[in-house]
């Protein structure tokens, strides 16, 4: 879960708990950032992106790093209502005066580059490793294939 805070900073929480033993949820990360009155907030469903609406503008971060990866300014032209990722966490979706826009989800795909890798070093079979370097093949030709378009 992720909550953003007038504090200027959004914080990402396990919610993973039994609270039939009386756990709580505890934070994981704290993460500085550009906050309005207005401001959302979107977790990707396979939790590796925070999107962050400030007025028309929307922040995206790797919730592994905390890093701010992608800003999109502009947007719409006046503030934005909602951020949602699709499904499959491919892309973040805006609305706004009047209107929706789509967009990849270039962060997430770098995110799972890197957790593949990360997994590729712990792997310890061939098979293992051969399946993650194919995965890590397709999620690259999947992000060229997002970045070129969007220089086209």
């Amino acid at each position: 879960m992720v909550t953003v805070s007038k504090d200027g900073t959004w914080k990402l929480w396990d919610t993973d708990v039994e609270y039939k033993k009386k756990q709580d949820p505890y934070l994981l990360r704290t993460v500085p950032c550009q906050v309005s009155e207005g401001s959302r907030i979107a977790l990707s469903p396979d939790g590796r992106v925070v999107a962050i609406s400030n007025g028309c503008d929307i922040a995206m971060y790797n919730t592994s790093t905390g890093e701010l990866e992608e800003e999109f300014h502009g947007v719409h032209s006046e503030e934005i209502t909602d951020l949602k990722f699709d499904i499959n966490s491919r892309f973040l979706v805006s609305s706004g005066d009047r209107a929706i826009r789509v967009f990849h989800n270039a962060t997430g795909y770098r995110a799972a580059i890197l957790d593949m890798k990360t997994m590729l070093k712990k792997a310890s079979n061939d098979g293992v490793r051969q399946r993650l370097q194919q995965q890590i093949t397709d999620a690259q030709n999947a992000l060229d294939t997002v970045l070129n378009a969007a220089k086209n």
